[in-house]
């Protein structure tokens, strides 16, 4: 319950602190004194976003402050998983900046906004003025359903399985598109991996193989070379290794006059040795190199293949070696792919059972609850000033067209909601057929149906404090007085903050509360004040009277306050 509010420096508002009550709390005023100002500020304490346009003017920062007391068990346990402890009492700031610094503290510590429009909707719920326009939407009644049901905790299960199914069908879906353009792919991949297999490439083969194509092309002047070598060292007239021997014969005699001479002749032995080793490594490589046109066809046939592989293959012989690897992993991978398919379906199997049988268990759920609603609502409107009033919650039947699974089965397809689609029908005339809702009723019928699905579904709930803001729009006479009636039974349960411009309304409030707005010397000032019970007749008198406020409207108001506290 809210026990205290603070207003800060928020539009036209200086500064405001309302002390509110149990029961039902009202707020009047003129239009345009700030009712609503009161109430975006209490909007922004439960979560709602806004802008720094609020900060009133000449000010850099607004801030609103409100003190919780009695906190429904819900609301302390998500502030325990939250890290902010189970107090039953809660302070909650919020601070807007115009350097956009905004900071909320939960009880002192900062507390970040989802958290708190998370936790905001456990504590306050606000029924704006025009929010029963949301009964010409068809597909909000199934909300509304499941509100008044208290079905939230199956549809949050549903959610779960249909985000299940959704997950295992895409899964499988991906798998078998894979496998399928793989198989279409196999031929081609294997064909490759067959071509590059069969060719041996070896990294390093190319330059080889250039290597030794350049020996064939150039072997007679390699041979002729080397024959011109051997002529020169051994095999000629004055070769080097013979005139060199006999001068070696020769130094040794000099060598034994003079042993001075023994290196000379250590050196050029060792000369004539290199000289007989080079020659008969010419003499060899001459015995082997030959022109070969056979093999030069054949060399010249293996690289003109590399270079076709490489011009295929887009790549040296590196790259076309890594890319069988590559091929030959998603050939395997093809393998696995196959070996999954039977466990996907299994998931997915599994988790479409799951889904349609919680759609099924849900649809009947609600069916049950329909037929409970029929008979509240009815009853609810009868006391809103709709007597004889009929009101059913259809559900439409199958869809037409084949079946598209997992999703549509049986002309029946399933969400995150469930598999139902649901449609108020109501007759406000007896003996008129229903009708639906969406196209027969009225501004004041809508918000009278609305008030009744509202009253009939937030008694249910765990929220402590209820926000109405001018729901009696539209309405007047004794259907005021009955709405009004309305919103103090549902105050008896509940702490109820009314804003509404209708004195029958006003008359009943436990704690009536005044929005003013004054101009002092130039700047816009508005306030707001709790009433005294002589202050509260002559607001009711007001509300009755207009301008002119006579002796029998202030007698009509006093007459109103006191019948409404029997």
């Amino acid at each position: 319950m809210l026990r205290e509010l603070r207003i800060k420096n928020f539009a036209v508002i200086d500064q405001v602190t309302l002390d509110l009550a149990p029961g039902l709390n009202v707020l009047t005023g003129e239009t345009g004194a700030g009712k609503t100002i009161i109430l975006n500020a209490l909007a922004l304490i439960s979560g709602a976003r806004i802008s720094s346009d609020i900060i009133r003017h000449g000010e850099e920062e607004a801030s609103v402050e409100a003190l919780f007391e009695e906190l429904p068990e819900v609301f302390r346990n998500k502030l325990k998983e939250g890290g902010y402890g189970e107090e039953d009492e809660l302070v909650i700031k919020r601070i807007v900046s115009r350097s956009g610094k905004n900071r909320i503290y939960l009880s002192g510590g900062l507390c970040p906004l989802g958290f708190l429009s998370e936790v905001g909707s456990h504590l306050i719920h606000i029924y704006g003025q025009h929010e029963h326009h949301a009964l010409l939407k068809s597909e909000t009644h199934l909300k509304l359903l499941d509100d008044y049901g208290g079905l939230e905790g199956k549809t949050g299960e549903m959610k779960k399985r249909n985000d299940s199914l959704g997950l295992t069908w895409d899964s499988l879906r991906q798998a078998r598109e894979l496998l399928d353009r793989r198989k279409r792919e196999e031929e081609l991949l294997r064909a490759q991996v067959q071509e590059i297999s069969h060719a041996r490439l070896q990294v390093g083969e190319e330059e080889e193989l250039k290597a030794r194509k350049n020996v064939l092309i150039h072997a007679e002047k390699l041979y002729q070379g080397c024959k011109e070598g051997e002529e020169i060292l051994y095999d000629g007239e004055n070769a080097l290794v013979s005139r060199l021997g006999r001068y070696i014969l020769r130094l040794r005699e000099l060598a034994n006059i003079d042993n001075g001479l023994n290196d000379a002749v250590e050196l050029l032995n060792s000369s004539l040795a290199q000289l007989e080793e080079g020659n008969s490594v010419l003499r060899r490589y001459s015995g082997r190199v030959q022109f070969d046109p056979a093999a030069l066809e054949q060399l010249e046939e293996r690289l003109a293949e590399i270079n076709r592989l490489k011009r295929k293959y887009d790549g040296s012989i590196e790259n076309i070696l890594k890319m069988q690897e590559h091929v030959e992993e998603e050939l395997k991978a093809l393998d696995r792919g196959e070996e999954e398919i039977p466990a996907l379906e299994r998931a997915f199997e599994e988790s479409r059972r799951s889904a349609w049988q919680m759609a099924e268990a849900l649809s009947l759920e609600r069916k049950r609850v329909a037929k409970k609603f029929k008979k509240e609502m009815e009853e609810e409107v009868e006391n809103l000033g709709m007597p004889g009033t009929i009101f059913e919650t259809r559900f439409l039947g199958a869809e037409e067209g084949e079946d598209d699974p997992p999703f549509l089965l049986r002309g029946r397809r399933v969400t995150e909601r469930g598999m139902d689609q649901v449609e108020f029908y109501f007759s406000p005339n007896p003996g008129e057929d229903v009708k639906p809702l969406v196209k027969i009723a009225s501004g004041g019928e809508l918000s009278r149906l609305m008030l009744a699905i509202k009253s009939l579904v937030l008694t249910k709930g765990d929220i402590s404090t209820l926000l109405f803001d001018e729901v009696d729009a539209g309405i007047g006479g004794r259907v005021a007085e009955i709405v009004g009636k309305k919103l103090k039974k549902v105050a008896a349960s509940h702490q109820v903050i009314c804003v509404t411009h209708l004195p029958q309304i006003a008359a009943l409030a436990d704690s009536h509360y005044v929005v003013r707005k004054d101009v002092v010397k130039g700047r816009t000032f508005a306030e707001v004040r709790r009433l005294n019970d002589k202050e509260r007749i002559a607001e009711v008198a007001r509300m009755l009277g207009g301008v002119k406020i006579t002796e029998k409207t202030k007698r009509h108001a006093e007459e109103m306050v006191k019948r409404a506290e029997d």
